[in-house]
């Protein structure tokens, strides 16, 4: 990301009321940002491919139709041009196996959708904050951050 700027954000989530949200809480956060919207990961990578700039984050829904987190995170992850971007996924459930899937198929952070619309604007700040020190398979306690 260069100087000044805006944070460039993709976002990948089938859920219409999930993606407004977002997108609401997005525009609290003192930190200029464009956010590309895809309503699944098929749509995502399309996205990608016809964007003139690699983002500066990725965020997945782990559960989407067509191509869902996951399999988009291992497509990401084997692509030369997105392997080092920094990948974000959204999920309900902190279900272990879920977590183990994201966390091996090389996702840097794995959030549990917010239950109040506070907790998303702090959830994203706390990402945008990290999203330059966000390290591939970082210890498992900074890999997962739960509702409170």
């Amino acid at each position: 990301m260069t100087l000044n700027a805006p944070c460039t954000i993709f976002l990948a989530d089938d859920d219409e009321d999930d993606t407004f949200l977002f997108q609401e809480a997005l525009g609290q956060i003192p930190l200029p940002a464009e956010l590309t919207v895809a309503e699944n990961g098929m749509e995502l990578m399309r996205k990608l491919a016809e964007s003139e700039r690699i983002p500066d984050l990725i965020f997945l829904d782990m559960n989407m139709p067509v191509k869902n987190g996951l399999e988009c995170l291992m497509e990401l992850r084997r692509s030369e041009m997105y392997k080092e971007t920094p990948v974000v996924i959204l999920s309900t459930s902190v279900a272990s196996y879920l977590l183990e899937s994201a966390y091996n198929a090389g996702a840097n952070l794995y959030v549990q959708k917010p239950t109040s619309f506070s907790s998303l604007i702090g959830i994203l700040n706390k990402c945008l904050l990290r999203k330059d020190n966000l390290t591939p398979q970082p210890e498992l306690s900074e890999f997962l951050i739960a509702n409170e």
